[in-house]
Parts: C-alpha cells; structure tokens; sequence
C-alpha cells in the first residue's frame, strides 16, 4: 500500500524535534494481535491520546486492520472519536459520575458505552439516561485484585441487582462484564487464575439474577500474547499494538511487533571543549579530555526525562552517543567524542524508535530511569509536533465504523 506523510506545523518540527507515528506498524501490530487471539472481538485502547501517537489517526488505522472496539479512559476521548466521525463501538471507564452528568449526556448521546463499578456510578448514568429517554449501554466492572476501578466481590451482588432493576426500568442495559487483572504483566502469576476464577463466578452471579452481558472482556496486551486462554469474547490491546513490551519477559520483536513511534530532533549548535569543562548545571559531568559537544534541543519541558543522563540513548552518526550533564527545560547535550565523527550542526538525532533501524527503543529509555517504555511515550508532550506515514485511505478521512 502506497505511504503518504502528513506533518503538523511544519516550521516548528525546523525549529525543535518531531514525533513520527508510522500507522503501517500500528496496522501490521493490530493484524498480528488479532490473529492470535481466539476472541470475536478485539478492542484498540487509545487512551492518553492513543498513548502519544495520536487519537483519531490510531483509531481509524486499528479500524481498518481489524479492531472492532476502542478503548478510551476518559469520556472526553470518546467524544472526540465520535466528534471525528469514528462509529465504532467504544468504552470508557474513567469518570467522576456525580460531578460529570453533562459529559455523560453527550457520551450517551453519541452512543458511547460506559463502565460501572459502584452503585453510586449507577444511579447517576441511570438517571442521566432517564432523563435522555433511552437506556445507557454499560459493562459492570469487578475488582478482582487491582484495587482501582470496578466493584469488590462482597459489593458485586448489589451492584449486579442494581442493574438488573435498571434494565427493567429502561434506563440501563448490561452490555458486558470486565476486569483488569492486578498482575496483568506478569501473565504467569497465579493470582490471575485466582481473578479469573472469580471473574467467571461473578459473570454467573451477573446471569443467575436475569442480566444477559454479550462481552466478558480480562484480557489485556500480555495476555494476550501469553495467556490466550484468557480471551474470552473480547481482549483489550494497548502496549503492544503500538509495538512495546507489555511486560518484561514479552519482546516486541520476538512477536513480530514493531513500534510506531520515533522522536528525533535536530543537531543545533557543535562545540568543541577542553579537557576539564563542566556540562550544564550544577556541572554535574566534566569531560577528561578534549571533546565536541553537540547541542539537542528538546529537554524536560518536552517530556525528556532527567534519568538519561550518561546514558548512550542517541542515535547520531550510525552511533549511540551519551547524554551528557544534567537535561535541561528545553535542551541537553551530547558526547560526540574526541572528534566529532562527521557530526554537523543540522543532522538529525534519534532519540527514541525502532531498534531494527539501530535507535534505542523506548524501552531501553524506560529501563534507563527505571521505569518502562509506556511511561516514556506518554511524557512527550503535545508541543512537539506528528508526522504520520499512513495509508491512501488515511489521506481520505479514513474508516469511520467498525
């Protein structure tokens, strides 16, 4: 399929760094995902404004290669899909019920399902939809571990009943019954088989008392890859799809999974530096011997995090070279070496992308400051401007159903 690019505001990608978003890999991800899960249904998560790639342009690409669910956490993300004319189905789960009732109208309106964990939650959307004049489509969630979202076990009866009056009274109808699994990257842990044990109670709880839930959705992206039998009638990808580890043992590559997203920058000044010179605050480095110093001019404020400091994270020149000195609001340096190796002012530095190419991936950044490679995409910040290669029928508006 021919590639077109497309980049927002241009001038300051010149002027400062850019994110690509390759929507062939987030596609080729999706296919591959999809192929290995039993599930009829597969649900794209693209909360966090599909986790810095980019809301609407994600969401039509994992359409078009055989997603048929979204995933948003927040309402205003649903909306924004609807609003672009996206069709599909889509949950979203995180909301403050009592404070939000306008939010919940418009979601409803746009025929946007919404998860339930409380009694509480229950009667706000119930009486929203009252007042809409039609049924709120919803999943209850259950808490099987997590403690975040969803209702406990000793809370899940009445909750259950809850629903079942509201179905009867028009205002609700129980679409699904879901789970986050507590140890859902480490998929071989035994408390997942203790969760989806009462998981499965609990959906018969939720049918014993008359409720008809069509999803049972637990699954999400490493278990799908290690724990297919966890697929029930839905799974929900997120890392993986967008070509990142879900979890420490699962590789990207060694499922085919690449990622989808590069941050590369602009060399912006070279300088050479005697032996003894302090770099950035508080000199916290020093070189020992004469070097050239190249200027990158991204920093904290753009979502680098501090902890790369001394790290060899920088693709530059076909070589990794080392962060130097502390990171800075707008702009860190880097230790080009005794002598330069051909670095100019103008070349492009990769900081994070697809290891295949030789670019540290952003799981090494991650496991760089201690963290993983989802922390790293969602620090970039929205100043900095995406490109995205995508297919002809991106160019088009793309697909709006699913």
């Amino acid at each position: 399929m021919r590639l077109n690019a497309h980049i927002e505001s241009p001038q300051a990608a010149a002027l400062t760094g850019q994110v690509s978003v390759d929507l062939t890999a987030i596609s080729d991800n999706i296919r591959n995902l999809r192929e290995r899960s039993a599930a009829p249904h597969f649900m794209a998560v693209v909360k966090g404004n599909a986790y810095g790639h980019g809301l609407v342009d994600v969401a039509r690409t994992a359409l078009e290669a055989g997603a048929d669910w979204l995933g948003t956490a927040q309402l205003h993300e649903a909306i924004a899909l609807r609003r672009a004319g996206i069709t599909a189905p889509v949950l979203s789960w995180l909301y403050l019920a009592a404070a939000s009732s306008g939010t919940i109208r418009e979601a409803l309106e746009y025929d946007v399902d919404v998860s339930l964990g409380s009694v509480a939650q229950l009667d706000v959307v119930a009486g929203v939809a009252r007042r809409l004049g039609r049924p709120a489509v919803v999943h209850l969630e259950l808490d099987t571990g997590l403690s975040r979202g969803g209702a406990r076990a000793e809370d899940w009866a009445e909750l259950v009943a809850a629903a079942r009056c509201a179905e009867r009274a028009g205002t609700l109808s129980v679409r699904g019954v879901w789970t986050h699994l507590a140890w859902a990257d480490v998929p071989a842990h035994p408390a997942n088989m203790a969760a989806v044990d009462a998981f499965e109670e609990a959906v018969r709880e939720a049918r014993a008392a008359g409720l008809e839930p069509a999803l049972r959705h637990v699954s999400s992206s490493a278990n799908i890859l290690d724990r297919p039998e966890f697929a029930f009638d839905m799974v929900r990808a997120g890392l993986a799809f967008y070509g990142l580890a879900p979890a420490d043992h699962l590789a990207p590559a060694d499922f085919g999974l690449r990622p989808a997203l590069t941050v590369t920058a602009p060399v912006v000044l070279v300088k050479k530096v005697p032996a003894g010179t302090g770099v950035s605050y508080e000199h916290q480095a020093f070189t020992h011997e004469p070097r050239y110093l190249g200027l990158i001019p991204l920093g904290y404020a753009d979502g680098i995090p501090k902890g790369i400091s001394g790290r060899s994270l920088i693709l530059l020149g076909g070589r990794r070279v080392p962060v130097i000195g502390k990171v800075c609001m707008d702009q860190f340096m880097v230790d080009l070496g005794p002598d330069a190796n051909g670095v100019a002012v103008g070349d492009t530095a990769v900081l994070f992308g697809d290891p295949q190419t030789g670019a540290a991936s952003a799981d090494d950044w991650g496991a760089a400051i201690g963290s993983h490679g989802d922390e790293i995409i969602n620090r970039i910040a929205p100043r900095l401007p995406r490109a995205y290669e995508c297919p002809d029928y991106q160019e088009a508006g793309g697909p709006v159903g699913g």
